[in-house]
């Protein structure tokens, strides 16, 4: 039999059937399809696709990428490998591997899919919108140049504009966590031209410009800081995602007063929050909001696991990795268990290299922050000068210089913890970033403090209180005000 032959092996079936997807006299030929194609109806090319698609998000991330740009996509295997760090030896067991366990799950699957096949498709079903949907999960578990590489097939596609569209609105969200910007802009750009030149429906081109908006939001974000989008006033006309954007930012300079009012109203059961990510992101953005402003310690642990189920449901591990390192932390936190805390520096120290750049930068000032609070000293020194390392602005930057300094004192170190303290303070303040003035301020009046300098001391600590008040936590302001008594006493 010619190798070509979907008949001779459970390999050729499985390349043959994803090299022939929507090719219905091809599948007619293969094992695995032709049962559907006896049934009356017209719904078996549906059904295959359905069905190829649940069988992709079974599988993890690296097989799935390969099998949908080599044998879907018919991308250049040595790219493919190069890509994914494999060599050619690499590649090819692991191709072997995946096409096995697709044969495996598909075929697991005859029951379930055996049923779904008699209700009706819709829509958006059909497999390029599952394929945007696979390359989101593959960008967010750490395959970037994969997703980029089916991303910019349908970019560059004869699709339609909507389709076409949410590529770039994607690829430029995927440049941001990446760190490159520029490219990001450009992909922007791309998709703001179509939006002028395509035809579409008004509540269509709505949804998709607040996408873009949004990506173009978290590129400015990531670039110049959060205050540079947390800044501008709530606004009505601002749409779901856009407004998710800037309350997560809002929350990170420490604003959390405007970040609450730009989530009200927002459902992630919403249709215009339909996208699983942007759903899996209010959940965490409300549990971030929950634990900043300490109003219900078990509602916070209650929305970041809900968002790490969500996140894991639809194989977004890089949501689900950051929600769940914030249960854990924030379990810690509240109940000071040293299991509770091991099992969160487990996960710290499991931090691969390889992920986004801005989920390690996520994950890094959320180590060093706690690690400062009630963790231990070194290792919130190294935590913070790992963020700095991954910083793109000046706010990220002066902040892991003055969690650094806050190290450096718990390490009795305090001549270098009063230069990096008054370092950070001096360009927070000519910055106008609030929040991280706070914290430098605060440390700095330690330092004073221990000096016996009682007169720096407390004006130091007048001023860190003073931005505390407005632009930090509840815990973080009682530290402040707690350190003032002590000040004030001797």
């Amino acid at each position: 039999m010619p190798r070509c032959d979907p008949a001779r092996s459970p390999y050729c079936a499985t390349r043959h059937l994803l090299r022939n997807l929507g090719q219905a006299y091809q599948l007619r030929r293969n094992p695995l399809t032709r049962e559907l194609f006896a049934r009356p109806g017209d719904e078996a090319l549906q059904t295959v696709t359905a069905r190829v698609y649940d069988s992709m998000r079974a599988m993890n991330p690296r097989q799935a990428a390969i099998l949908l740009r080599v044998d879907v996509g018919r991308h250049d295997p040595r790219i493919v490998a190069a890509d994914l760090a494999l060599s050619t030896r690499q590649f090819h067991r692991e191709r072997k591997a995946a096409h096995e366990h697709f044969y495996h799950v598909y075929c697991g699957h005859d029951v379930d899919f055996g049923n779904r096949g008699a209700q009706p498709i819709e829509v958006d079903s059909d497999f390029p919108w599952r394929l945007l949907e696979r390359a989101a999960s593959l960008a967010d578990s750490g395959e970037t140049s994969s997703a980029r590489a089916i991303l910019d097939d349908v970019a560059g596609s004869g699709a339609d504009g909507l389709l076409r569209g949410e590529a770039f609105a994607q690829l430029a969200m995927l440049s941001a966590w990446e760190h490159r910007f520029d490219r990001g802009k450009g992909y922007v750009g791309g998709a703001r031209q179509l939006l002028a030149t395509a035809e579409m429906p008004a509540d269509t081109h709505a949804r998709l410009v607040d996408e873009v908006n949004a990506a173009a939001n978290i590129l400015r974000w990531f670039e110049e800081g959060p205050e540079a989008i947390a800044i501008e006033p709530a606004s009505s006309a601002l749409r779901e995602r856009e407004r998710l954007v800037r309350a997560a930012a809002a929350l990170r300079s420490g604003e959390s007063a405007l970040a609450l009012a730009l989530t009200e109203g927002l459902d992630e059961r919403s249709p215009a929050l339909r996208d699983p990510g942007a759903a899996v992101d209010l959940l965490t953005l409300r549990a971030e909001l929950a634990d900043f402003t300490g109003q219900d310690p078990l509602l916070s642990e209650e929305l970041f696991s809900r968002a790490a189920a969500a996140a894991q449901t639809n194989g977004l591990r890089g949501r689900e990795m950051y929600a769940t390192h914030q249960l854990m932390l924030t379990k810690w936190m509240h109940t000071r268990n040293p299991q509770d805390r091991l099992g969160y520096r487990q996960l710290v120290d499991r931090i691969d290299p390889s992920l986004p750049p801005r989920l390690r930068s996520y994950l890094t000032f959320s180590a060093a922050d706690v690690e400062l609070a009630i963790g231990h000293p070194r290792r919130a020194l190294l935590a913070a000068r790992a963020a700095g390392r991954v910083s793109t602005n000046r706010y990220e930057r002066f902040s892991a210089r003055g969690l650094a300094a806050g190290s450096l004192l718990r390490l009795g170190r305090i001549d270098e913890a009063g230069e990096q303290a008054a370092l950070a303070a001096s360009e927070a303040r000519a910055g106008g970033h609030t929040r991280v003035l706070s914290l430098a301020q605060r440390i700095g009046a330690q330092v004073f403090f221990i000096q016996g300098n009682r007169r720096a001391a407390r004006a130091a600590i007048e001023e860190s209180i003073e931005c505390a008040r407005y632009f930090s936590s509840p815990y973080v302001l009682s530290q402040a005000q707690a350190l003032r008594e002590r000040i004030r006493a001797r």
